[in-house]
Formats: structure tokens, sequence, C-alpha cells
């Protein structure tokens, strides 16, 4: 496995902070510099703007743009290396001192995946993505399946077929990241997380300390979004419960 942190390079004190936290765990990583949403000028070629407006209901935010195009460099370096799992980390987050257990019992607990979620938000005690608990895997963490949509991209495990698919499908920018990769029934990956989330965004970097600030000045007028993404999201979230009951039903089968 290999370890990447993303960090803009004028985010010095999310840097350190991060630092901290893998010398804490003893995890060694690649740093990648992020693509600065402030140095992109648009029209670009792999952002959809109308996409963009219609299904998330929002003028476009560079510094989300910026984030999305770092994922997918991020996902090139991988593919590009020799290892076979990526472990990929944004750089406002904290460990639990037992991460590297709860990824190793998660890769030999004999369910597969592509795609394994480990971060939550900055309220340690609100799980996000209505998760469903599949299996124990070390002490109070469970590998399990997301029933909701589960928001932010802080860290997640990912093998080849997963970042290889994601760079087919998602080369153009027409959602957020996180809202981009939750979509396993059209990226052909199977993807899970582990909860409760071992993997905790830092309040003071996270909210009050954004890069990105996604506020809702974005947004668009209410009856725009009304009929462009509201619709979408509707049939997304049906679409997402019908899956993820039979995949859900399959592992229980299975395992």
């Amino acid at each position: 496995m290999i370890t990447y942190l993303i960090n803009l390079k004028r985010a010095r004190e999310r840097l350190n902070s991060c630092e901290k936290e893998f010398k804490k765990i003893e995890l060694e990583y690649v740093l990648v510099e992020a693509v600065d949403g402030k140095q992109i000028k648009l029209p670009h070629p792999n952002f959809s703007h109308f996409r963009y407006s219609a299904l998330h209901g929002k003028k476009i935010n560079l510094g989300e743009l910026g984030c999305y195009l770092s994922h997918l460099k991020v996902l090139k370096k991988f593919i590009e290396s020799e290892h076979n799992q990526a472990l990929v980390c944004e750089d406002d987050i904290e460990f639990n001192p037992l991460i590297k257990k709860i990824i190793e019992e998660a890769l030999n607990c004999g369910i597969k995946f592509d795609l394994l979620r480990l971060s939550g938000g900055s309220d340690i005690n609100k799980e996000k993505g209505s998760p469903f608990k599949l299996k124990n895997l070390h002490d109070k963490f469970h590998l399990s399946i997301n029933f909701g949509f589960k928001s932010g991209t802080g860290c997640y495990l990912i093998n080849r077929k997963g970042a290889t698919e994601i760079l087919k499908r998602l080369s153009t920018m027409s959602l957020p990241i996180d809202h981009a990769i939750d979509r396993d029934w059209l990226l052909n990956l199977k993807s899970l997380s582990v909860t409760p989330s071992p993997v905790n965004l830092k309040k003071e970097l996270h909210l009050d300390n954004s890069f990105i600030n996604a506020t809702n000045e974005y947004k668009l007028n209410f009856f725009i979004r009304y009929w462009t993404m509201v619709p979408y999201r509707f049939f997304n979230e049906l679409i997402r419960i019908i899956y993820k009951t039979f995949l859900y039903i399959k592992i229980k089968l299975e395992h």
C-alpha cells in the first residue's frame, strides 16, 4: 500500500498538522501538491458547467474544481506506481491510533471492495451515510455499507480497479468529488466504509479555515434548482437504495 497526502502549497498550517498525524501512527506518505483553484481559468477542458449547474444546483466554485482535479492527479500517480492499494488523504484529517490495524483487518476480512471510505466529518458523534454493519473488524469498528450519501473525501483506501474506473468515467467534473465517487452503480466498483469513522476532520481546519468554502452563496435560484437538481437527487438516492439493498443481501448470503 502507498499513502498519498494532498496539500496546497500555500496551506503550510495544514501540512504541519498532518505531519504530526502521520508521525503519530508511524505511517510514511508521498506528498502531492494540490491543484490550486485560484490558478484555474475557465472554461476548463475537465469541467462541464452545464452539468454541474443542473446536477448540483450551484455556481462553479473553483476551490471544488481544484479539489476534484487534485484527486484525479493522485489516482493517476497511483496507477503509474507498482502498488495495488492506495490510501488517499486530504490535509485536514486526524487519525484514530488504530487506523493501520483497521485497514489491515478490512483487507483481510474476506469481503472484497474497490473503495473503502474511512473518514467522517468534524463531528465524531454524527456518522454520515446511513451505514449498515457487515462485519466486525477490530474493537468497535465495523465494515459497513452505506444506504445514504456519504459526503467528504478526507481519507479513503482504493485499489487499482477503483482508480482506473474513476479516471475513465469521471475525467470531466459535473459534481464535487465526494458526490461523483459515491455512485457505485455508474462507476462499476464496490464501495464500503468503516464505522465509526477511524478518520475525522479537524474542525479548526475543515470548518474554520476551509480553502473551498462551499457556502450557500454559490447556490442557484431556488426554482432553477427545483427543476434540475431535485429530480436528479431523488432518482440518484432511489437507485442507491435499490443497488445497496441487493449488494447488502449478496454480501450477507456469501458471508
